[in-house]
């Protein structure tokens, strides 16, 4: 499981590189939106909110449980009548956030995804890591701390980057540094 700050800055990003800045809505409508990006991209984790019993598959980490709440958002965009380049543009964004929540736990290689459920509950793990592990959940925690540092260091240049392309290089190679990092943990 990569952290909530790791989806919230890939949201970003997204919406960052997706974004067109002399668009013609509002600064609120962007915001808001922006919030609701960021909302789908950590959605798939209320699974550990909400307990489910005898709940050992996440399912709430598939294909299909990943796009019902951007596929309702484009029904939503379509019934509060977006229309042409600005409602593609929403609808990409939003399933593209909705899906990254899979690749982020996927690049984490420790807990295994059943993607393709409903049709397999097959589940699938890479075997290495290149983010590390949210691990355990506690302000308490060493490891916590260590492994978000870590995640930032990974994510956070790719995110400004989206922003500003300035210094390219610099940040690619902070961003590959943490990876590096990250793939050299245990995983468990």
């Amino acid at each position: 499981m990569s952290f909530c700050v790791g989806h919230t800055l890939v949201a970003i990003s997204i919406y960052n590189l997706t974004e067109k800045p002399s668009s013609s809505t509002t600064t609120h409508e962007k915001k808001y939106w922006l919030c609701w990006l960021v909302f789908v991209a950590s959605a798939p984790d209320m699974d550990y909110i909400i307990n489910f019993p005898n709940y050992s598959v996440r399912y709430t980490h598939s294909i299909f449980a990943s796009l019902l709440i951007p596929s309702l958002s484009i029904i939503m965009l379509k019934f509060l009548k977006y229309q042409g380049e600005l409602f593609f543009r929403r609808s990409l964004q939003v399933l593209l956030v909705g899906l990254s929540h899979l690749a982020l736990d996927l690049l984490v290689g420790v807990k295994p995804l059943p993607l393709f459920w409903l049709f397999t509950n097959d589940v699938f793990l890479l075997p290495f890591g290149i983010l590390p592990s949210a691990g355990k959940l506690s302000f308490y925690n060493y490891y916590f701390y260590r492994n978000l540092f870590i995640e930032m260091g990974a994510l956070a240049p790719l995110c400004y980057l989206s922003y500003r392309r300035k210094n390219a290089l610099f940040w690619i190679v902070t961003s590959l540094f943490f990876m590096i990092l990250a793939y050299q943990l245990g995983r468990a």
